[in-house]
Order: structure tokens, then C-alpha cells, then sequence
């Protein structure tokens, strides 16, 4: 495939981009970078309180009306997409941290949950974070309730 043919197909799919998702996609590009800076410079436990209040080990879900869950959506699609273009670490904790500040800018009500895989075949622990409002999982995968156990809230 031809790099012209790879750009058009890529302005393609971001023609069909909701407006919102094009606007804060730099924004939220910025933000996981950010987020992975500080995971790679600060120990966990001075990141945690930038995260919210400890809830403990549950999968809480925010209240959240249905605009506010649609644009949790939106926020969700965006730290996505620009996740898949940084040349930095933006595996889940960066997005999960990302997203949580787009939905605190938004007032959208957001918690991130903190979790390990149910069960492996070969008994190695798998760590994921991802976030929740009410019904939807901005980041993290829909999977996350049923395939992990939380941690932490």
C-alpha cells in the first residue's frame, strides 16, 4: 500500500470522527504523555492522591446521567485513538489517568479501578486499570468487570 493511499485512508476514518473526538485529541495525546512521565519519575503512592479518594477493593460505577455517560463515551474514543499514536508507554494506567482528568475537565463523574485477571492458565498476575461512569468503561475494555478483580478504587 502506497503512502498516499494510507493517508487517505486515514483522513478517511477521521472524517467520520465525531467533532469532539477530533478537537481533544491532541489535548488528551498531551495528557498520557503526561501521565506516563509522572508514572515513570513518581512511586505510586504519590500519584494515588491526584487519582481521587481510596474506595477500596470494589468496582464502584459513578452515578452519571446520560449526557454525561455519552461524553465519558467520547472521552473513552478519544484517549484511545491518541493512544495508539504515541511513541511513549500508553498502556492502560497512562489512558485510565488521562481519561480521569478529561472527565474531571468535563464534570463527568469517573472512577479508576485498579484490578488483576480473574484466572491464568499459567498463574502469572495481570495487573489493568481502567475507568468507569456509570454504565459506560471509557478505557479499559467492557471486558474489565467480568475478566478482573478490583484492587482498589
Amino acid at each position: 500500500m502506497s503512502r498516499t493511499a494510507i493517508i487517505a485512508r486515514k483522513l478517511a476514518v477521521a472524517r467520520r470522527q465525531p467533532v469532539f473526538v477530533l478537537l481533544w485529541l491532541a489535548p488528551a495525546w498531551a495528557l498520557i504523555g503526561l501521565s506516563s512521565a509522572v508514572i515513570a519519575l513518581l512511586p505510586f503512592r504519590r500519584i494515588a492522591p491526584w487519582l481521587g479518594v481510596n474506595l477500596g477493593a470494589t468496582a464502584h460505577r459513578p452515578a452519571a446521567t446520560p449526557q454525561q455517560i455519552a461524553r465519558a463515551r467520547l472521552i473513552g474514543r478519544t484517549v484511545s485513538i491518541a493512544a495508539s499514536y504515541a511513541p511513549f508507554r500508553s498502556n492502560c494506567l497512562p489512558q485510565a489517568m488521562a481519561a480521569k482528568a478529561l472527565c474531571a475537565l468535563w464534570r463527568v463523574p469517573c472512577a479508576i479501578i485498579f484490578g488483576i485477571e480473574r484466572e491464568r492458565p499459567t498463574g502469572e498476575l495481570t495487573a489493568h486499570a481502567w475507568t468507569s461512569c456509570g454504565d459506560a468503561v471509557p478505557t479499559g475494555g467492557a471486558h474489565c468487570f467480568a475478566t478482573h478483580v478490583p484492587l482498589s478504587c
